[in-house]
């Protein structure tokens, strides 16, 4: 049986302008055809009249982490819990993201492998959830930020033999915390391992088929991951041991002419932000929500290449609030046009599945999203969910919204 959805607009993904009264045509999980007009039904169609409504591809999430709770909890707490529970906990938080119009997630890092029996779980049907792509666990100096993840490893042979493992486990991509973060103890403002060891990380891992990804919470980890050849950027944020304002142009020249893809994960101060009451903690928040999207407007004006992605799990970011990462991207410099590009056809391309999911096109798997409102006009429109598809099933109808 068919389905034939007509909503008012389309974002197919690609960064053009949307399509106005075009017909998506679902068969089999498979999207069929993309065509103005009107289509003949025959006995049998499911035919969705949707005014009102932009239909877009499923969202992609380019940072998360499943383990976690995105309840402000502390980060160490996980570490009384099982793995069973945290392994509940993940196809928990994906069914959620499924619900919220986020298809496919990537995740980057859990407790050992976790979150890749996760994922081959999901993708055996064993619990309906977003796609997971996954590293497994971040590889991380000894005590480093997420050591409690089992990653840690010290040195050449230890870097090249901890990544081997990873792709022998199955990791889509390597993560290596390039510079400490919010486990106590590690060093935000402080890069972790050398170039060196960066290098020897990223051709070990290349040699294997396999891209590497970096954690920089600081200037200098950013510069290392540029000079080490790395292919993906998280976070990038410009701080120093003196504070969070520590934009250093000719950094972010050497990264905008180096291609590696960032994505800044925004969404993560302004969850706290608003959060927090009145005071200093979070007028500091604040204050650092206001360096890095001042930062990440810069790197977009050099033409970065920026992947939506809100860190979910991590402090207060929550998995069904991922619209708030796209209006972050907009704040920033994107249009609403170019914050969906960055959330569905770039991501998937950055991750190797364009020719499956990302798009609105005949051949792509129906992962889809429908909104009410023009998404085009108002990214904030995507909070507002009309019904999700992932593979043409419909996982939320607009009966379950009401």
């Amino acid at each position: 049986m068919r389905t034939i959805l007509y909503p008012e607009w389309i974002l197919d993904g690609s960064g053009a302008s949307p399509l106005e009264r075009h017909a998506v045509v679902i068969d089999d999980g498979i999207i069929q055809a993309v065509t103005p007009g009107e289509v003949a039904a025959t006995a049998g169609d499911e035919v969705i009249r949707a005014p009102g409504v932009t239909l877009l591809p499923g969202l992609i999430n380019h940072h998360v982490h499943l383990v976690l709770p995105g309840d402000n909890s502390a980060f160490f707490e996980m570490n009384d819990l099982s793995d069973a529970t945290l392994a509940l906990r993940s196809a928990q938080n994906a069914d959620i993201s499924l619900r919220a119009g986020v298809t496919s997630v990537r995740d980057c890092g859990g407790r050992q492998a976790i979150i890749l029996d996760a994922r081959n779980a999901q993708a055996s049907g064993v619990f309906q959830g977003a796609r997971i792509v996954s590293c497994g666990w971040t590889i991380t100096i000894t005590g480093g930020h997420t050591r409690n993840f089992g990653g840690e490893a010290d040195g050449p042979l230890a870097l090249q033999q901890m990544v081997r493992r990873l792709v022998s486990r199955g990791a889509d991509y390597i993560k290596v915390m390039a510079s400490g973060g919010g486990t106590p103890g590690s060093l935000p403002a402080y890069p972790s391992f050398t170039v060196d060891e960066l290098k020897v990380i990223v051709r070990t891992a290349h040699d294997l088929g396999k891209t590497v990804t970096t954690h920089c919470t600081c200037t200098a980890a950013i510069a290392n991951a540029v000079e080490a050849g790395v292919d993906f950027i998280e976070h990038a944020m410009f701080t120093g041991p003196g504070g969070p304002s520590n934009y250093d142009p000719r950094v972010a020249e050497s990264l905008a002419k180096s291609g590696i893809r960032v994505t800044p994960t925004l969404q993560v101060f302004r969850d706290l932000v608003d959060l927090l009451p009145p005071g200093a903690e979070h007028d500091g928040w604040q204050a650092r929500r206001e360096a890095h999207e001042a930062q990440i407007a810069k790197l977009h004006d050099l033409g970065v290449p920026l992947m939506a992605g809100s860190d979910a799990g991590w402090r207060a970011t929550r998995f069904d609030t991922f619209w708030k990462e796209l209006d972050e991207l907009v704040i920033c410099g994107l249009s609403p046009v170019e914050a969906v590009h960055a959330a569905t056809g770039r991501t998937a391309e950055a991750l190797g599945l364009a020719d499956r999911i990302g798009s609105v096109q005949m051949g792509r798997s129906a992962d889809l999203l429908l909104v009410h409102g023009n998404v085009a006009e108002d990214i904030r429109c995507l909070q507002h969910v009309h019904s999700v598809y992932q593979a043409g099933r419909p996982v939320v109808t607009p009966q379950e919204r009401a």
